[in-house]
């Protein structure tokens, strides 16, 4: 689902005629432990972001489209996994206009609201290659389209305004209370679609988290000076 209106919204933009750029990750073998000399690299890379350093193989850019970064950069400043903004700026090597070669990574300037604007760059990680042939090195952006995306991808991130899809694709505890409390009020909320079941059913609120909430309450919170 997630994907689906991801793609959606990408292919409204598309419709448009605004200006997107395809953004291909750079791999690199490193390392072998086999011999590689005739191997597609693609073939020995996994498609999971999850087995790749969270780093996307292939990124539609482009002005205005919403992001979310994949990597902790500074925590102090708001840029850690999961934080999502809006592209205001894209900055190509060399101070180029644009973009002249598909292996071009650009650097962007994103806006994530109250955390400010802050230019991401490439960053480089490395994993294991499929089928023991040693290292995957890949230099791309820590980022990828979110216009929607999962509960879990939102756990810690705190947002304005949010909708949220509460239906019977819901499989375990607290997925209902993560996406819900993302929201800093009850004005920024609103619930797509509920299934009533599935928050009373087979996944009920976790007991041992209700008491320490209500431990927690007992306390006063005191701000430091």
């Amino acid at each position: 689902m997630v994907a689906a209106h991801n793609e959606a919204v990408l292919e409204y933009y598309r419709h448009l005629r605004v200006q997107m750029y395809t953004i291909k990750a750079d791999d690199t073998l490193i390392n072998p432990t086999r011999n590689a000399t005739n191997v597609d690299i693609n073939t020995i890379v996994s498609t999971d972001i999850n087995k790749t350093g969270a780093l996307p193989k292939e990124l539609v850019l482009f002005v205005g489209a919403k992001v979310m970064l994949r990597s902790n950069i500074n925590v102090e400043t708001g840029l850690v996994n999961g934080a999502i903004g809006t592209i205001s700026e894209i900055i190509w090597p060399y101070f180029r206009r644009d973009q002249m070669y598909d292996t071009d990574i650009p650097s962007v300037r994103v806006d994530f609201g109250r955390d400010g604007i802050h230019l991401i760059q490439p960053r480089s990680v490395q994993f294991p290659a499929l089928r023991n042939y040693g290292t995957i090195e890949r230099r791309m952006l820590p980022l990828i389209l979110c216009w929607a995306c999962t509960a879990h991808e939102m756990q810690g991130c705190t947002v304005d305004y949010a909708v949220v899809h509460l239906g019977s694709e819901l499989f375990t505890k607290g997925q209902a209370y993560v996406a819900l409390s993302r929201v800093r009020s009850l004005d920024g909320l609103r619930i797509d679609e509920l299934d009533c079941s599935k928050l009373t059913g087979k996944t009920p609120c976790n007991e041992d988290a209700i008491k320490e909430m209500e431990r927690m309450r007992q306390y006063q919170m005191y701000r430091a000076p």
